[in-house]
């Protein structure tokens, strides 16, 4: 395939429609910055001006309701018309009124607008960028993927494309000129998807089963039966997507900080304008929107007219920072693992390793998610220190038996300064952590004798992914329970109490995917030959082997998943979780 740099951002493309099945996901229940009002906009009859009718009840309508359910699908726009019909989009498809026209109050909130007769009140995310700043080389190739799901598509909206002269150029002009970060060519002869998400139990595919030739480059590949080329541009997405956590910023100045309410400019998009209304009254079940930037300032030094008569004594201070990427596994890196100096601490450490094992194999990449067992071999030799040995000092001798696989070793900077005047201090200051979760897996590993796996040897040695406490406390009082997948806790799904069956099924899921991308991915390219693979269990030694046929592995990563899913059913996590930070376990 040429590269795309090398193509023409304006590809001739003949797009006279879109069909859809679109995928509710949950509305965002975390704070967000507001959509900024854009204008009263017309439906022109043909096709709605926003891609997709929510399935709201337009009987109980508010904006705040609107816009939460258009973030959490990934939508750049929210629109309200007659009283209350909520729709999202892309792109809006229709040309800005005059104001008058957007007159009918809410079903919900009558102080707020929700459109009128064949108009819609428009608002747009600040948190994205003009789609007119992104070009097709935005695009990134990112394999071949599923797209065999009896649920739906793996990308919601077809683009009508002449197939007969399909590239992968035309599926990406296309797809970004609707506003859509993910981009797929399928089955070679014509097949262009585009999407916000990757919907309905989509995973990826060895790149062997995506060789079909594309019907306008015969050098490209446009996926095969069932299977896509999958393209994503980030630059199509919010640069806040739901959950956003900003960093803190502390400035310079002791100025307070003013963040800007204002949206950024959008170039042949719809234009903000300014309209006098009453703040949208928000009732306590109301998704929480708010400016999440912090207006943070820095005290003052006091100042003092003395200088203090400095000693002729010498200090040296040495400041050690942690790694950034302590074990590397293939293309993912582990967090750092926190110090420890007695049996808490070390049990700490501990599970900040374990709960990161589910994000080694799903984000490492075959082969390099084979050496995900050998972090799994580290996290275990530090369990049995803490449970075998009076922990002491931040490196034992135990564990250097095993060392990570250490990218970026611990930078250290040494000072030496005259020492300071000896003044009396107060007690020393502590500073609070969100605590590290147990490891203690509210889900259950299923057992079957047949296929040989239990839930001390779960197929291809993969565990299942740890579902426990949710470590946030701004999140817990809702959300008690969180699926640990990824070295970033924030980015981690968290689960209500009533939704924990639907936390173990994705974790059941995640297993599902790891164990046909490690585990049955290794069977395949070893052809049906024996793959030693070296690894510890958490008692005693085993050494894995990878023997299996590819056909043979998958069976049983796949009723695995079906077991896991049918012993997790009645999973309720009662008692667990109760208070943060508390356990019980």
């Amino acid at each position: 395939m040429p590269s795309l740099k090398a193509v023409a951002i304006a590809v001739a493309i003949a797009v006279s429609g879109i069909q859809a099945t679109e995928l509710e996901l949950p509305p965002c229940l975390e704070p967000f910055r507001p959509y900024v009002y854009s204008g009263c906009f017309q439906d022109l009859g043909t096709a709605s001006i926003l891609q997709w009718r929510t399935p709201l009840d337009q009987q109980a309508m508010t904006a705040e309701t609107c816009m939460a359910t258009c973030k959490g699908n990934g939508f750049r726009y929210a629109g309200l018309t007659y009283y209350g019909v909520c729709y999202c989009g892309q792109t809006v498809k229709g040309p800005q009124v005059d104001e008058s026209l957007c007159n009918y109050p809410c079903t919900g909130n009558s102080s707020q607008t929700c459109g009128g007769n064949n108009v819609h009140s428009v608002f747009v995310d600040p948190s994205f960028i003009p789609i007119d700043d992104v070009t097709i080389d935005d695009y990134d190739h990112v394999g071949c993927w599923t797209d065999d799901s009896p649920v739906g598509r793996a990308l919601t909206y077809r683009m009508d494309i002449d197939g007969s002269t399909l590239t992968a150029e035309k599926c990406l002009a296309a797809c970004r000129s609707e506003g859509h970060p993910f981009a797929g060519t399928e089955f070679g002869e014509g097949e262009c998807y585009c999407g916000n998400v990757i919907a309905n139990d989509t995973r990826a595919a060895p790149e062997i089963e995506c060789t079909m030739h594309c019907n306008g480059d015969a050098t490209q590949t446009c996926g095969g039966s069932r299977r896509l080329n999958l393209y994503v541009a980030d630059e199509l997405k919010s640069l806040e997507p739901c959950g956003y956590e900003p960093p803190v910023v502390y400035p310079s100045s002791s100025a307070p900080v003013v963040p800007s309410s204002s949206a950024p400019p959008v170039a042949s998009e719809p234009t903000s304008s300014v309209r006098a209304s009453s703040e949208p009254a928000t009732a306590s079940s109301e998704p929480v929107i708010s400016t999440p930037h912090p207006t943070i300032t820095t005290p003052p030094t006091p100042s003092s007219s003395k200088t203090p008569t400095p000693t002729k004594s010498l200090c040296i201070s040495t400041t050690t920072a942690l790694s950034t990427c302590e074990y590397k596994c293939g293309n993912w890196c582990s967090n750092p693992l926190p110090p420890w100096t007695d049996i808490s601490s070390c049990k700490a450490a501990y599970s900040n390793c374990k709960i990161q094992l589910s994000s080694c194999f799903h984000n490492a990449g075959w082969p390099g998610s084979l050496t995900c067992f050998e972090f799994a071999t580290w996290c275990s030799s530090l369990n049995r220190y803490c449970t075998t040995t009076t922990a002491g000092g931040s490196k034992p001798a135990y564990c250097k038996a095993s060392p990570p696989k250490n990218p970026s070793p611990p930078s250290t900077l040494t000072i030496t300064t005259t020492c300071a005047p000896r003044t009396p201090t107060s007690s020393p200051t502590t500073t609070s952590k969100c605590p590290i979760p147990t490891p203690s897996n509210i889900c259950k590993q299923p057992s079957n004798r047949h296929y040989n796996f239990s839930p001390s040897n779960p197929v291809g040695g993969i565990d299942l992914p740890i579902v426990t406490c949710n470590d946030l406390a701004s999140d817990h009082a809702r959300n008690p329970f969180k699926l640990y997948t990824s070295p970033d806790t924030r980015k981690c799904r968290s689960f209500s109490r009533p939704q924990v069956p639907s936390a173990c099924a994705a974790a059941c899921r995640e297993q599902y995917e790891d164990c046909m991308a490690v585990y049955a991915e290794t069977c395949r390219r070893g052809g049906g030959r024996k793959v030693k693979v070296k690894a510890r269990a958490e008692v005693g030694k085993r050494t894995m082997w990878f023997g299996e046929g590819y056909e043979e592995a998958g069976k049983r990563c796949k009723v695995q998943y079906g077991n896991c899913l049918e012993v997790n059913k009645g999973v309720t996590g009662q008692g667990k979780c109760v208070k943060f930070g508390g356990g019980p376990w």
